[in-house]
């Protein structure tokens, strides 16, 4: 694939600070090569043997070039923990539940969806399979 996908965290319609321990949390079990603060860039490695390369700052974790498969699972879990939104260039943003609606941004508010947080959903909302 080659779109981008970005994990951020909505509070009162803005992204809100992303917390740095769960990310690496999550990611941790899956990392071939991090810096100390994950923001020089992480390589994970899925049990079905797909790398992906990932950008972390302090408000956005994004994704370009995922495969498909156990990736998705990774994504699914780092979104549900971190309460957070998944937006991409063409496909609707996507929320966990209608309560999170309320803290996006108005202008991508109405369009958004919610997609139960699993891999296969999610997968199959981001690949349209």
């Amino acid at each position: 694939m080659s779109r981008t996908l970005f994990v951020l965290r909505y509070r009162d319609g803005e992204p809100a600070p992303l917390d740095m321990e769960l990310v690496r949390d999550v990611l941790e079990p899956y990392i071939v090569s991090a810096g100390a603060d994950l923001a020089d860039g992480v390589l994970i490695r899925t049990a079905d043997g797909h790398e992906v390369e990932v950008d972390v700052n302090d408000v956005c974790v994004s994704v370009s070039r995922f495969p498909s498969g156990q990736f998705f699972d990774v994504l699914a879990r780092l979104v549900d923990r971190l309460g957070a939104a998944v937006l991409s260039s063409d496909r609707p943003v996507v929320i966990r539940e209608e309560g999170d609606r309320a803290e996006l941004s108005e202008d991508i508010r109405e369009g958004a969806v919610v997609v139960a947080t699993t891999g296969p959903a999610l997968e199959g909302h981001f690949t349209g399979s």
